[in-house]
């Protein structure tokens, strides 16, 4: 039977990037998300097997909130989800009962098997003694016409109406999406949206030019 997974992450838009990923997992069925602590137990999901939980979160955070979730959700496993690969997280993660942790920079492939693991009934921890990365990734230096696509793509629009709303030709825009994959390191809008909120990069005002 197909799994039912609870995404929490005060995020709307990351929650929409990591839906588009684990969405493609052959085991994944149905997707309940939710933006805290508080609205994910009011879900009532006692039938979630897997629950991807942000660490930062509004009024209560994923760590203090663990312990409702189990009682809310107690079928499920608990993967905790954060910015930060500082051991002390991971550790702290694990201390607290999490059935994993995994890094909001996972790639895709990366996030599909934690959930493989998990589902499994596996641990999915990322080495205790991993190094954090001092200043984390950099946003890659896109021009201002290139961040206006970005921008665009991001809210779901695909080339014709980007170009419409740029006042640009369809042709155009596919030479500026297909330099913004290149630039970001993905292959995909899915990957794309994902990586952009990563390196804060959405929710950029639109700049025009070429």
């Amino acid at each position: 039977m197909p799994a039912t997974l609870l995404l929490v992450d005060d995020h709307a838009l990351f929650r929409t990037g990591l839906r588009l990923i684990v969405q493609d997992h052959p085991d994944v069925g149905t997707i309940a998300e939710a933006g805290s602590i508080v609205q994910a137990c009011e879900l009532r999901l006692q039938e979630a097997d897997l629950v991807l939980l942000d660490i930062q979160l509004p009024g209560m955070s994923g760590l203090d909130g663990l312990r409702l979730l189990r009682q809310s959700c107690p079928r499920a496993r608990i993967v905790l989800v954060s910015a930060s690969m500082a051991p002390d997280a991971v550790r702290e993660s694990r201390a607290r009962g999490a059935d994993g942790f995994l890094p909001k920079s996972a790639r895709g492939e990366d996030i599909l098997n934690a959930i493989t693991l998990a589902l499994a009934g596996l641990p999915c921890f990322p080495s205790d003694g991993a190094p954090a990365a001092a200043d984390g990734p950099q946003a890659p230096a896109l021009t201002a016409r290139q961040l206006d696509v970005l921008s665009l793509l991001c809210t779901g629009k695909p080339n014709k109406v980007i170009a419409r709303d740029l006042s640009l030709s369809e042709n155009t825009v596919r030479v500026h999406v297909a330099a913004i994959f290149a630039q970001l390191g993905v292959n995909s809008r899915s990957a794309a949206l994902l990586q952009a909120q990563r390196l804060g990069m959405v929710g950029l005002p639109l700049h025009g030019g070429y």
